[in-house]
């Protein structure tokens, strides 16, 4: 089990890798392109490690995506097999779960590298980092993070279909957390439907993916802890409900 998800894990940072690397390309060739009409200065200018937080962030969202059902898969008609291993079950989902945290941490590190590098093509910034961009950094991996574990969990218990589940799951958690932040007081209905989804985006990891960069220097984000400390215990918590789904499957 911890080698197939190892391949797993390799497989999705390999084609991540081709697919920054062609992206890559095309900003090179933009870049030339522009460089035919314009002529700009290319002098340094200063920019948030924040900024390349956001793109980590959302690249290891993609990742956990990929890798967001690991049980499911396992459950997907070779369960036998994988209960056949010499480790309890609870080992090889902590195993299982630490692969995947390694793959979605190094996908941040790639989006991080391939947004620097992509600026710098166009504009070389001078990168800088302050109390709100660790912050920010906290809250790029704990985004991600909060967000495999959310659907490692929903999954955990399937044999099939948790391929759906991984594909609605983007819009689903952007409609409950979008109208958690409506305003419809004016409307007893709206404000009922409201409500409802405010509930729900508690427990929603998109809800709390919010990085906030200014220009200020000492400007974070005020309710930076408890957006850490609920993805933190979301992460947590769904990682326990996964496992605990894991070990009472029957092959």
């Amino acid at each position: 089990m911890g080698y197939v998800e190892w391949l797993r894990v390799r497989g999705a940072l390999k084609w991540t890798a081709i697919v920054l690397g062609v992206l890559f390309v095309l900003a090179c060739v933009g870049r030339i392109s522009i460089m035919r009409f314009e002529h700009h200065s290319m002098a340094m200018h200063e920019m948030k490690f924040a900024y390349f937080v956001l793109v980590g962030s959302v690249l290891a969202m993609i990742v956990a995506t990929i890798l967001g059902a690991p049980f499911a898969r396992e459950n997907d008609g070779h369960l036998e097999v994988a209960l056949t291993q010499p480790a309890g079950r609870v080992a090889l989902a902590l195993r299982t779960i630490g692969i995947d945290v390694a793959g979605i941490v190094a996908a941040l590190a790639l989006g991080i590298v391939f947004g620097i590098a992509a600026h710098t093509i166009f504009w070389p910034p001078k990168v800088t980092f302050h109390v709100g961009d660790a912050i920010a950094l906290a809250l790029g991996i704990m985004a991600p993070l909060a967000w495999y574990a959310m659907l490692a969990a929903a999954t955990a218990s399937l044999k099939r279909g948790y391929a759906a589940i991984l594909g609605v799951a983007w819009p689903v958690a952007a409609i409950v957390a979008g109208v958690a932040l409506i305003d419809v007081r004016d409307n007893a209905m709206f404000a009922l439907i409201h409500d409802a989804f405010w509930a729900l985006s508690l427990i929603d990891p998109l809800a709390y993916m919010h990085i906030v960069v200014t220009n200020r220097e000492s400007a974070v984000d005020p309710a930076w802890l408890s957006r850490l400390t609920m993805l933190a215990v979301l992460a947590f918590g769904y990682g326990a409900l996964a496992i605990a789904q894991w070990r009472r499957v029957e092959a």
